[in-house]
């Protein structure tokens, strides 16, 4: 649903995952029907919708992929609900956290799988990092520092549009979620700020998140004239560095401790493009009847949410 750029890079993958995996793309939709044929001749797609509700509608179709802008997904994401269809939606989930909450009460309802694609959290050097904190070797938590900035200019889409959901919701999200998924959802105090500007849209951020233990994350992002990206992990045993790669999409890291010497390293390339591992995910889900991904649980999404609209409500 959406023929935009991640979806065509969602369907790269695809097409190279189907070698070895039972799927088919079927079916694609846009508001255009055109650019439904035009993006369908690209991947040998059969059917090729000029509506949404075509698609939520064809008999079909098991799994849809929502890919239109975050300010579509709660009306995109309800329709493919309503039709039956499980559902995997690029991040953010929604604008509003009350809106995740009743697409995951709908989904409930209808028997439907729904996860946000945030694929970050299925990527191996994501789940290690997590398996490191969780068997100890970073010792205690006590920082986190992150920024993500994408390149751009007046031209660039989060400039231009507002539909968009701006840095927060499409950028500063990533450093978000990586401090969230170390520290907690729930810091004892959120410090946030954001630059205003293009269609009256958030367009640079600054958040820090202080915890009742002492630890804290600093996290920035925006739009820049060049990329930038850096992760850095520090607890009283050992430490993480992603400078190298961005760390979103890292394929390698090292726990370092304070002698500076390796104790642990993953190194895992992409078989495809790195949103293969949340298609996989997600059909695995759906064939085994599971409603929600055990990667990305829709509590955390929405706890993700809630944590992005207080940040809002002190900038805004």
């Amino acid at each position: 649903m959406g023929t935009g750029r991640i979806a065509g890079k969602f369907c790269d993958m695809l097409s190279m995952l189907a070698e070895e995996e039972p799927l088919t793309i079927y079916a694609v939709a846009s508001r255009d029907r055109e650019k439904a044929i035009e993006f369908g001749a690209r991947y040998d797609i059969a059917e090729c919708y000029g509506s949404y509700e075509e698609l939520a509608a064809d008999p079909e179709v098991d799994l849809i992929y929502v890919a239109t802008p975050v300010g579509c997904h709660y009306d995109n994401v309800r329709l493919c609900l309503q039709a039956g269809k499980h559902v995997l939606c690029e991040k953010t989930l929604t604008e509003e956290s009350g809106q995740a909450r009743e697409l995951y009460r709908l989904a409930r309802e209808k028997q439907c799988f729904l996860m946000e694609a945030m694929w970050m959290k299925c990527h191996p050097v994501f789940r290690k990092i997590q398996e490191w904190k969780e068997n100890g070797l970073f010792g205690e938590l006590q920082g986190v520092e992150c920024r993500f900035y994408t390149k751009a200019d007046r031209n660039h889409r989060l400039y231009k549009n507002r539909n968009q959901g701006g840095v927060l919701y499409d950028l500063v999200l990533y450093p978000l979620t990586y401090a969230c998924s170390l520290l907690g959802y729930a810091p004892g105090e959120i410090s946030a700020a954001a630059a205003i500007g293009g269609d009256d849209i958030d367009i640079m951020e600054s958040i820090q998140l202080f915890y009742e233990n002492g630890a804290f994350a600093t996290l920035t992002g925006g739009l820049s004239p060049r990329r930038q990206s850096s992760l850095y992990i520090q607890g009283t045993r050992g430490r993480v560095l992603i400078d190298a790669e961005e760390f979103h999409s890292a394929q390698r890291a090292a726990l370092i401790d304070w002698d500076n010497q390796v104790v642990e390293e993953v190194e895992e390339p992409f078989a495809c493009n790195g949103y293969e591992y949340e298609a996989m995910e997600a059909m695995e889900c759906v064939r085994q009847g599971r409603a929600v991904s055990g990667l990305v649980p829709m509590e955390d999404t929405i706890r993700m949410i809630e944590l992005m609209e207080a940040c809002r409500r002190r900038w805004s």
